[in-house]
């Protein structure tokens, strides 16, 4: 039993200086990144990029629980029948090729983020195998023979420190176990051990696995780019390469274009209704989780939403808008920066990407807007929304960790009722005018919400609980000194299939609300008929504050009567396309129309909306190279 216990200290030794060794080794290289990019690194402060270098330790854990995985699946099996050293042995190996290989590569990439200011992806792969020459070209000789020595001295350096640090660790004297229970003893608790390395492989405990967001802490780029483990984001770039290069090309590109351009004619015309009385109002933007037609009397769904039906009274409703998705990944980035989404995957999961994309929040900071709160009950981390949060700007977040338990619901976060009351106090203490964006939470999948039951459908009485709580806030708010200047916008973040499950070729399942109320209005009591989808937000928004809405190319002014109408929607691999004349539904996958319906007893227009997925899959894999 002792000799178990001997072995089972060794492997956890070996485990504890390989942390060690990888810690050290890549923040070796965050150093070497931050002397390579000395311009970026004296545009940020020292506190920042010490803060990234922690940041960075939840990537650098999880390649080592990787790696340890693979130790200590060594010491299972020849712990079994023998000693643990020639597992550990053949580990340290497997480990010394591996970081030599790492410390070879790694200044490479910090030469390349000097001039693309980012870290090197797996799509970029294709650029150097297409043409390996070319690649090359622009390498100075005696440049390539210095990074050669500097490479070697590193490769050396490294195999010093792994030798050091797990030598005494390999070499122990341990001898094999002389009875079968305690190898049991001894294979159960390794056992245990390699099961809770899923803890830093995941990044932690929560429901959101680790991503390329959870690197984005901070305003600062260089800061954040610090802080992304460059060989984690290598091999999470590589898992997501094929659907980033995915594009859609059914006609000739500038036929494609054409066609996209007439869509884009008087979408920012300046002949627009101003339904604003106050120049720079607060502006508040409430994006109601999963807020579909199904409980909307207003669209055609049951009366589990009274208060946004009287709210929407006292404003202006838009009847006829779409939601850009399914996901609440790909609804964010449609109302915060006015771009669509891509069927096969979300952008908001690729930060190299959504720094390059307009933001709504930034464009109202530079006309005035200083202070800005994001608020969400749950954990940003999940989907990488924190990265998206981070890059729009916002300087006052507030997730999960700012409630105590007792606000917590059984999965995702702090309920609503919480939330919206910390959005009323932050209205108070904030600065005007300010811009708040708040995600509402509690209408999420699994719809416990912390309310007698008011409906017999989870989804209907979570919608009729978050109603609820937006019904007492809009009366407290209403007592407010700075009512009678605030625009709110309450919007979806995406679709629902409801009750009912009904499939993509519905238009139901994403047609959501957009009501804007509020005592900055000067128009109330008015339906908005026109077709729209939550991409338009930003174009229709930033002109009644006086903001040109021009880098929002794909977004339009729906208060503007020469804007063209129509949505554009996608789901798995398909797409959905609303016009007053036709809704077409179109599976990529199995090349079928789920429908392909005239409303105007004209032929309907199937040509447009593949080119608009045309236009906007190009447009999107362009973005960050």
């Amino acid at each position: 039993m002792k000799q178990a216990f001997q072995n089972i200290w060794q492997a956890i030794r070996y485990v504890i200086a390989t942390a060690i060794f990888w810690i050290i080794t890549f923040s070796a290289h965050r150093v070497i990144l931050i002397a390579l990019n000395s311009d970026k690194a004296i545009d940020t402060p020292f506190v920042l990029m010490a803060e990234g270098m922690l940041h960075g330790l939840i990537f650098d854990l999880s390649l080592w629980g990787y790696m340890s995985l693979l130790t200590l699946a060594l010491v299972l099996i020849f712990g079994l029948f023998t000693r643990i050293r020639p597992a550990l042995v053949i580990s340290n190996i497997i480990t010394g090729i591996i970081s030599t290989i790492v410390v070879v590569l790694l200044p490479a990439n910090g030469i390349i983020y000097s001039y693309w200011g980012r870290h090197y992806e797996a799509t970029d792969l294709g650029m150097i195998a297409d043409n390996p020459s070319l690649a090359f070209a622009s390498v100075d000789t005696s440049l390539l023979i210095i990074y050669i020595i500097i490479a070697v001295v590193f490769a050396l350096c490294n195999l010093i420190l792994l030798r050091r640090l797990t030598r005494p660790v390999v070499y122990m004297d341990n001898k094999a176990s002389e009875w079968v229970w305690p190898r049991i003893v001894q294979f159960l608790a390794i056992a245990i051990i390699a099961g809770s390395l899923i803890i830093p492989v995941r990044g932690g405990v929560g429901l959101a696995p680790l991503n390329t967001g959870r690197a984005y802490f901070s305003n600062n780029l260089f800061a954040n780019h610090v802080a992304l483990n460059p060989v984690w984001n290598f091999i999470y770039s590589i898992k997501r390469a094929k659907q980033t290069s995915q594009t859609y090309h059914y006609m000739d590109d500038n036929e494609a274009q054409k066609r996209f351009e007439k869509l884009t004619d008087g979408a920012h015309s300046s002949d627009f209704l101003q339904v604003l009385k106050t120049a720079r109002p607060n502006v508040v933007v409430i994006l109601l989780e999963s807020f579909s037609a199904h409980g909307i009397e207003m669209l055609g769904g049951e009366n589990v939403t009274p208060n946004l039906k009287a709210i929407a009274k006292e404003g202006i409703f838009f009847n006829n808008i779409y939601s850009a998705a399914d996901r609440s990944g790909k609804g964010l980035v449609a109302a915060m920066c006015g771009y669509p989404v891509l069927p096969t995957y979300s952008i908001i999961q690729y930060p190299q990407k959504t720094q390059c994309l307009p933001f709504v929040a930034q464009h109202m900071r530079k006309a005035g807007y200083e202070s800005q709160t994001f608020i969400y009950g749950g954990d940003l981390g999940f989907n990488s929304f924190n990265s998206l949060v981070t890059l729009a700007g916002f300087d006052n977040i507030i997730t999960e960790d700012d409630f105590p338990v007792s606000a917590m619901g059984d999965k995702w976060g702090a309920h609503d009722e919480f939330t919206f009351e910390r959005l009323l106090k932050c209205m108070d203490e904030q600065k005007q005018p300010f811009f708040d964006f708040f995600f509402t939470l509690s209408s999420h999948e699994p719809f416990t919400v912390p309310m007698e039951k008011h409906h017999d459908n989870p989804y209907l009485n979570s919608m009729y609980y978050t109603d609820k709580c937006l019904g007492e806030f809009f009366a407290e708010a209403k007592k407010k000194s700075w009512w009678d200047n605030t625009l709110f916008i309450m919007m979806a973040d995406h679709g629902h299939d409801g009750p009912n499950r009904v499939g993509n070729e519905h238009k139901m399942k994403y047609n959501i609300p957009l009501v804007m109320a509020g005592g900055a209005l000067a128009v109330t009591d008015t339906v908005f008929t026109r077709i729209g989808s939550q991409i338009d937000l930003a174009a229709t928004l930033l002109p009644q504050l006086g903001i040109s809405p021009e880098e929002f190319t794909f977004s339009k002014n729906l208060f503007s009567p020469l804007a063209p109408e129509y949505a554009f929607y996608d789901f798995n691999d398909g797409y959905g396309y609303v016009t007053p004349n036709e809704v077409v539904v179109y599976d990529n996958k199995g090349q079928v129309y789920l429908r392909n319906e005239s409303l105007s007893g004209d032929s309907t227009d199937i040509q447009t909306p593949k080119a608009i997925l045309q236009v906007m899959s190009e447009h999107c894999n362009n973005l960050g190279k």
